[in-house]
């Protein structure tokens, strides 16, 4: 029973030190950063709208439950940068720019998406890298809908 309960320590151990190194993976490459604008909506936002487009509909919503960061930046990684392990306290919406090489979009099992100039995506609260594999800079705007901080403190500041 000793040997089965060390090995468990040991096995338990190890996991929680790759998970502790890949959170806490460091930016790397990136050049510019700028926050565009950060702004606080105080109370919960209850936001949809619908659009009706000959036979087709288009309908969009958004909910928070408490006061939320709203943040815009404008980044930049060179060749071989990466953003870290990391994951949200809420919602992000992604977009590369049309100046942008392509970026590889790794889940927490590392599987891989691959992103293009001009495409936006969403991430979250799980667990998440994007590396800039290609040999362009990679261009993002990026806008934030996170968590805001017990007593009103902000995530960001411009």
């Amino acid at each position: 029973m000793k040997a089965r309960m060390k090995a468990a320590l040991c096995g338990l151990s190890a996991a929680c030190g790759i998970g502790g190194v890949a959170m806490a993976t460091p930016t790397v490459g990136a050049f510019y950063n700028n926050i565009l604008s950060a702004g606080l909506a105080d109370n919960d936002v209850h936001a949809n709208g619908s659009v009706q487009l000959g036979d087709e509909d288009f309908t969009a919503e958004v909910h928070t439950y408490g006061a939320a960061n709203v943040v815009v930046q404008d980044v930049k990684f060179s060749p071989g940068g990466t953003i870290g392990w990391h994951k949200h306290p809420g919602v992000v919406i992604l977009t590369l720019t049309a100046d942008s090489g392509p970026v590889d979009w790794y889940d927490a099992h590392c599987g891989k998406v691959t992103y293009e100039a001009g495409d936006t995506w969403t991430e979250s609260t799980r667990l998440h890298d994007v590396v800039n594999n290609s040999s362009m800079d990679a261009h993002f705007l990026v806008t934030y809908l996170v968590y805001l901080r017990p007593g009103g403190k902000r995530l960001a500041s411009a």
